[in-house]
């Protein structure tokens, strides 16, 4: 996205609609602080192809982090898993506030919700 991060912000709902004219099963979830101002907290999403393919996989996941720099810090998680050729699979995203409790937790359910249906 180009511009202000303050318009990129105001584009995820926007830009997750698009995305889901092309990808159906696309799941996202934006959070703000309230219903008034809604001032950005987190982010979720998956993408589809990835949510119907994860049983093939390795059952082990990998959760990593990184820092977001800018004008608005926060922190960008990824749930990755590996190919059985040995290549990374990621599975889904979230940006969030800061490194919390809270935020890797809201994570952590929603990814749980998204990919709960594994047969080991």
């Amino acid at each position: 996205m180009r511009g202000s991060f303050e318009q990129a912000y105001q584009l995820l709902t926007s830009y997750f609609a698009e995305v889901r004219l092309v990808d159906p099963d696309l799941v996202y979830d934006i959070q703000t602080m309230s219903y008034k101002d809604k001032r950005f907290t987190r982010c979720f999403w998956c993408f589809g192809p990835p949510k119907n393919t994860y049983k093939l996989l390795r059952p082990v996941v990998v959760i990593d982090e990184t820092f977001l720099k800018g004008r608005y810090r926060g922190t960008l998680l990824t749930a990755i898993v590996i190919y059985p050729s040995n290549h990374i699979f990621p599975l889904a995203f979230s940006v969030a506030e800061s490194e919390t409790i809270k935020s890797l937790t809201f994570f952590l359910e929603m990814f749980g919700y998204n990919f709960h249906d594994y047969d080991t």
